[in-house]
């Protein structure tokens, strides 16, 4: 069955109504001829198999005076009754980020939350919180197991209370909690069309890739599924990937260990796996509240976005490029490249930082405040490089903020591009 329909028209209406059909899939595939102004159903499957199917209105409106209504059935194929119609990260899909809450009710955060990841590292909204301690995060070694989901890669930590060692997580915005790591999830683009696979941006820069650990809040809740929905139920870690000579010594566990997930729904073990290898040397992060980003975007995530990034070869960041969405070898196979959501709004919500910056001010402050609305957050400083969207901020002389505490700030030439000669950096 082809569960992956394009749309090929801009404008779209998408609108879902939910009828009690008793145990029926119509799986229809619709096809659009906007120059011929008719519409060409085509019934491709009908099974026996579903509870109770999402019947979806699509309604698109061509340049020349024409409405066309599409019909769509979304399959829901398990005995629960949660959706399983497959999500995607391609937004020019049903399934894309767009419509991850109009496919399941239990998504519908997705659609109407207000606390959304990921998001973008604004240089002007940086808040000082003097109370944030550091992350405290167990040196152990675990065994976890690698899939294939047909969207991510996902490392699953065996984290049962019956085992000597867990990775525990405790300090910094997770306070007064004790979390417990449970999964890694790598984020990444299309290698070999440049495009960066990020899901948090700087400045509006986005980078190669990017690692998150998600722990869930074992002081309060008794495994990850049951907190993942609650309050204060995870925290995650989110690492920036950037490109180096050498690949981190875990990243390249993983990824070797990738090289046996090629097709949807394939697992590898790893034996000997340290997530606090993955994590980069330094204490500095940004931490705000946000949800997960991925079908069904709870918003009970804290994270945590380190400072500093760690690094792999453009060689090995290729080789995650090969994992596929298609669960056998095709002709035409369809990869699971690129595999991160879109940013959402900040939504008023605070970006705070343990990194304490002097700043020094053109002219002085009307009144006193810890809130650095100057302040530049940028991957590099001195860059001059701008986006095609958003117009980038360009500092003088006397106005690139100066060190304080730990923080380094490697100077580059003013034209400098933005991953280029890069040995080490801190993003603030």
């Amino acid at each position: 069955m082809n569960e992956r329909i394009r749309i090929l028209t801009d404008n779209r209406l998408f609108f879902c109504f939910r009828f009690g059909f008793s145990s029926a899939t119509l799986y229809i595939n619709l096809r659009l001829h906007l120059e011929m102004q008719t519409i060409q159903v085509v019934t491709r499957d009908f099974r026996a198999n579903t509870q109770s199917p999402l019947l979806c209105l699509t309604a698109f409106s061509a340049n020349m005076n024409f409405l066309g209504l599409l019909l769509l059935l979304c399959l829901q194929r398990n005995a629960n009754g949660a959706s399983e119609y497959p999500w995607t990260f391609d937004n020019d899909l049903l399934g894309g980020p767009d419509f991850w809450g109009l496919l399941n009710k239990h998504w519908r955060m997705c659609t109407m939350g207000q606390m959304q990841s990921p998001v973008n590292v604004d240089p002007s909204k940086l808040f000082y919180d003097s109370g944030l301690t550091p992350l405290l995060i167990d040196n152990n070694v675990v065994e976890a197991e690698l899939q294939n989901t047909g969207q991510l890669p996902v490392l699953t930590i065996n984290d049962s209370v019956v085992l000597s060692k867990n990775i525990n997580i405790s300090g910094g915005p997770g306070n007064p909690y004790r979390y417990r790591l449970h999964k890694v999830i790598i984020h990444f683009g299309r290698v070999s069309d440049g495009e960066k696979g990020s899901e948090h941006t700087v400045d509006f820069v986005r980078f190669p890739a990017e690692v998150q650990l998600i722990a869930y809040n074992t002081d309060l809740y008794t495994n990850f599924t049951e907190a993942m929905t609650q309050p204060r139920g995870l925290l995650a870690i989110a690492v920036i990937v950037d490109i180096g000579d050498i690949t981190n010594t875990e990243l390249r566990k993983l990824t070797v260990a990738s090289q046996s997930i090629t097709y949807k729904d394939s697992k590898t073990t790893l034996n000997k796996f340290n997530a606090f290898g993955l994590l980069p040397k330094t204490s500095n992060y940004v931490t705000y509240e946000g949800s997960l980003t991925f079908p069904g975007c709870y918003e009970t995530v804290t994270w945590v976005i380190m400072n500093n990034p760690i690094y792999i070869t453009k060689e090995d960041l290729q080789i995650w490029n090969d994992l596929q969405q298609t669960e056998l070898k095709q002709p035409n196979p369809v990869f699971m490249f690129p595999n991160y959501r879109p940013l959402k709004t900040l939504n008023g919500r605070l970006l705070r930082t343990n990194i304490k910056v002097k700043y020094k001010r053109m002219a002085a402050p009307s009144c006193a405040s810890n809130v650095y609305l100057d302040m530049g957050y940028q991957a590099n400083p001195t860059r001059t490089v701008s986006s095609k969207i958003h117009h980038k901020r360009h500092f003088s002389k006397e106005q690139i903020f100066e060190e304080n505490s730990s923080m380094t700030i490697e100077k580059m030439s003013p034209r400098a591009e933005i991953l280029n000669n890069m040995e080490s950096f801190d993003y603030i």
